[in-house]
């Protein structure tokens, strides 16, 4: 089954908006997000994405990401781990969605929103019913 977040047709080739320039609109199959959203950090940054509902900072993102997984009793500090949460972001997830159309991730100004699949991944996460979990939260 093939998902298309905007009812456009399957061989749609429109633009959508990237900071590294345009990504083609392509069609995500039911198997293309569960194997992006297999990761409990993209799954996170998703929640965390709608929960914010406008476009949120990687700073705040990683907040937000960093303080849900943190764990007191661990021999790594809180500081430690937001900076690995943050390379992981740069490096691997961000673009991980973005490639996906699922997250728009502006490098300059710093910010994630809602990309043209985001409504697609949302429907599995309620789905899921993972959108209450706790790192949702973003203050």
């Amino acid at each position: 089954m093939t998902i298309h977040s905007d009812g456009a047709h399957p061989g749609s080739n429109r633009p959508i908006s990237s900071s590294t320039g345009p990504v083609r609109r392509r069609s995500l199959s039911q198997d293309d997000l569960r194997r992006v959203l297999d990761s409990d950090r993209r799954r996170a940054i998703v929640r965390c994405v709608h929960t914010a509902d406008v476009p949120i900072t990687v700073q705040r993102l990683v907040a937000c990401l960093a303080d849900a997984e943190y764990d007191a009793t661990a021999v790594t500090t809180l500081h430690e781990l937001r900076q690995r949460v943050h390379v992981s972001l740069h490096r691997t997830h961000l673009p991980a969605l973005e490639s996906r159309g699922i997250v728009t991730y502006d490098r300059n100004e710093g910010v994630v929103s809602s990309g043209a699949n985001f409504a697609a991944v949302e429907s599995i996460l309620d789905g899921e019913a993972l959108l209450e979990h706790p790192a949702a939260r973003t203050e």
